[in-house]
């Protein structure tokens, strides 16, 4: 982890001045278990198997799920399987989300499954960081469910625009970790 150099990092604005120097020092700092569950998976033709695997990485507490959540992935999302829609366009996913039951940040990133290249993978981490860096308040992703969604169609995607040219994934390798740091440091300081 950066503890030497991170306070200079944490600063939002080396974020915006140094998109690249950003990214790649962030990315570097990036941990999450179970990482491969998500390498062999994603990107690749959905089956149920893959579909709990991609779920269980995104879960964050290895390849176990807790029996009310696995029960919401196969309620709601491994019967669409049988009828995933071809998601082309941001305003196609927005409207499939809006038919999706199931929380916000689940239904996001089951469009990402869909559609990995499109839709990118969004969390409390990500919005911590997309706040600190345009200065948004509040600095936590939002509690409602409409508002979520609303913050990740009309922010978060237009905001992923200030990395184009940077791989995707290593980008929010780097937003990830940097929302971290970010709230490990709110925690320090409130103590």
């Amino acid at each position: 982890m950066i503890y030497v150099a991170e306070s200079e990092w944490l600063d939002p604005k080396k974020a915006l001045a140094s998109s690249g120097e950003f990214v790649a020092v962030w990315s570097a700092e990036y941990r999450y278990p179970n990482q491969r569950l998500y390498d062999e998976n994603v990107g690749k033709n959905l089956t149920d198997e893959r579909v709990l695997n991609l779920f269980a990485w995104k879960n964050g507490r290895g390849k176990a799920i807790a029996l009310k959540k696995r029960l919401s992935i196969e309620k709601n999302y491994l019967p669409e399987l049988k009828r995933l829609p071809i998601l082309s366009h941001i305003e196609d996913g927005e409207t499939y989300l809006e038919s999706l039951q199931g929380g916000a940040i689940w239904g996001i990133f089951w469009l990402h499954l869909i559609n990995p290249k499109l839709f990118p993978i969004f969390d409390q981490n990500t919005y911590r960081s997309m706040a600190a860096i345009i200065g948004l308040a509040p600095a936590e992703i939002p509690k409602y469910r409409r508002k979520v969604v609303d913050a990740y169609f009309t922010q978060y995607i237009p905001f992923l625009q200030r990395f184009n040219g940077l791989d995707d994934r290593t980008v929010d390798k780097a937003l990830f970790a940097y929302g971290q740091a970010l709230r490990r440091r709110s925690k320090k300081n409130s103590n």
